[in-house]
């Protein structure tokens, strides 16, 4: 498995690990508001150093802020965008075009951002998520892709 996993060059992240990468840089004891600890985040950080690039999509970057604004709230959602900007900088975007994202049979099942993970796969990337849904999704299609949870076997 872990041969597989890293013959992969780049590697595109999803919701779930771009705000536990985000949140970790920003402040430790918030991860919990996001249901993830500073175990998780060394693990990620570690993991991601593996890759030569790591991608994000603008769907999952839109996704990520909506949902780092509803659980950290106003008071902290500013500090957590202005020191996100560091670490953003450091990574990497794929676009994948609405039309291409519209013709794809995934779609309906999993909306427009889980579905343009799925096509970026298709580029020879890896996918990282902690959505268990798609996870198995992509596993039994033979998409290249690891769950969240399994870095802790993996490093």
């Amino acid at each position: 498995m872990k041969e597989k996993i890293f013959r992969f060059k780049e590697i595109v992240i999803d919701t779930g690990p771009l705000l536990l990468y985000l949140i970790g840089f920003y402040s430790i004891r918030d991860l919990r508001r996001f249901n993830y600890d500073k175990k998780d985040f060394i693990l990620l950080v570690a993991f991601l150093k593996k890759f030569k690039k790591i991608l994000v999509t603008p769907q999952v970057l839109a996704e990520a802020s909506n949902l780092a604004k509803s659980r950290l709230k106003e008071e902290k959602f500013s500090g957590f965008i202005n020191s996100s900007i560091a670490p953003l900088s450091g990574l990497g975007e794929e676009y994948i075009e609405k039309n291409e994202i519209l013709k794809r049979t995934e779609l309906p099942k999993f909306g427009i951002t889980d579905t343009s993970l799925i096509g970026i796969t298709e580029r020879k990337k890896l996918l990282l998520t902690d959505d268990g849904p798609l996870f198995w999704y992509c596993n039994g299609k033979d998409v290249p892709v690891i769950h969240l949870g399994r870095l802790r076997f993996l490093l």
